[in-house]
């Protein structure tokens, strides 16, 4: 009786179909795999935190709709609009507010009063601006280098000091910006001067236009 070897075949996996799969098909799949992980894991990163993001950004939005309310309270717009430096009143109270508010980041304001060369005696027309900054923490994104994204608001709004036959002004017109840095008290407002309208934002030069096109009567201009 004769003995010898028994040839046995190495098993194959079944692939679609239930066709067997050959070793060197088994490794080709398994990149597809990892690539497919990777794009999942993508999507997921990208959804849970944009969803971060818009926390943040509803956030900021609420705050700024307080900032904005508080400077439109009646004792503030009076005492306002009866101080000798209107812009720096205001963008303190934007600041404090905010900061009351909870928001932690970065303030800027862009604050614009109408030469009274440009009005008539009776009205008067502020431009004010205010822009916040942020970072939202990410989670599933930070495996790919991101730590956080960068989330911005802003509010643009024209206000009229009311007055009788001749409304008071202080002497310096003109605009200025005021910037506050992220986790600053808002008493380190720092401000510059602005030479012209055109150097704020351009939603508030288009509003401040406007504004003056109404108050004196006329159409307003286009800009070349």
């Amino acid at each position: 009786m004769s003995c010898g070897m028994m040839r046995v075949a190495a098993p194959h996996a079944a692939g679609q179909g239930g066709r067997l799969l050959e070793p060197g098909e088994r490794g080709s799949i398994a990149p597809l795999a990892v690539m497919a992980a990777l794009l999942l894991f993508s999507v997921l990163a990208f959804s849970v935190d944009q969803g971060i993001a818009c926390a943040v950004k509803t956030g900021q939005e609420n705050a700024l709709d307080a900032a904005r309310d508080a400077c439109f309270d009646a004792s503030f717009a009076l005492a306002a609009k009866n101080d000798e430096d209107p812009g720096l009143a205001v963008a303190r109270r934007l600041a404090e507010t905010l900061r009351a508010e909870g928001f932690p980041g970065e303030v800027d304001v862009w604050f614009y009063e109408v030469p009274k060369e440009d009005l008539p005696a009776s009205r008067r027309v502020w431009g004010i601006a205010v822009q916040v900054r942020d970072q939202a923490p990410t989670v599933f994104a930070r495996g790919f280098g991101v730590a956080s994204l960068p989330v911005a608001s802003k509010r643009v709004v024209v206000a009229e000091p009311f007055a009788g036959s001749e409304v008071w002004r202080p002497d310096v017109a003109g605009g200025e910006t005021f910037e506050l840095r992220a986790g600053a008290e808002a008493s380190a407002l720092a401000r510059a001067r602005l030479a012209r309208l055109d150097e704020c934002p351009i939603e508030l030069e288009r509003e401040v236009r406007a504004a003056v096109a109404a108050a004196s009567g006329a159409p307003e201009k286009e800009e070349p």
